[in-house]
């Protein structure tokens, strides 16, 4: 079985000091918010073998304070370009070529696509994840080329602070 472990980054700033969506920061309601995330995994006692994002900064810095809480390894953690502007195609191949050794894969990235990838990896509509949200989709594959639309099972959808 493959748990996959979908993540919004949490709350940014309106623009950034260079003006480009990229370098955008988190809040200090954001930074709370992302370690809430992490503190969440942790309690329900998920442990992610890889954890990837996109390398606009604030999902690095979500996925490092959610890590942080998990006690994973910063320097484990993987930066994907093509996790900026991903499309759910994209997504879907990103997905299919990922390790199959890793049993629990937490991914950080960004609306739209990320609510389109679960929608459409577990036919169930989220209507959009809020900042620092999690979607949690459990398969019944050995390998995550396996995927196919719609066969995850939708396990919840968690909305923080509102959850926790």
């Amino acid at each position: 079985m493959k748990k996959l472990i979908l993540v919004r980054h949490a709350h940014t700033e309106n623009s950034s000091d260079t003006g480009k969506d990229i370098d955008r920061k988190l809040t200090s309601e954001g930074m709370k918010n992302a370690s809430l995330v992490g503190k969440y995994l942790k309690d329900e006692d998920i442990k992610p073998q890889a954890l990837v994002c996109s390398n606009a900064q604030r999902a690095l810095l979500t996925a490092e304070l959610v890590a942080s809480q998990l006690k994973f390894e910063l320097d484990n953690i993987e930066v994907i370009e093509d996790l900026y502007e991903i499309s759910v195609r994209g997504f879907f191949d990103l997905l299919s070529r990922m390790d199959n050794s890793w049993q629990t894969l937490l991914i950080v990235a960004h609306n739209p696509a990320i609510t389109y990838l679960a929608d459409y990896l577990c036919d169930h509509e989220i209507n959009g994840m809020s900042p620092a949200s999690i979607v949690q989709i459990n398969f019944e594959i050995d390998s995550w080329s396996g995927l196919v639309k719609g066969q995850g099972e939708f396990i919840g959808y968690y909305d923080f602070p509102s959850n926790y």
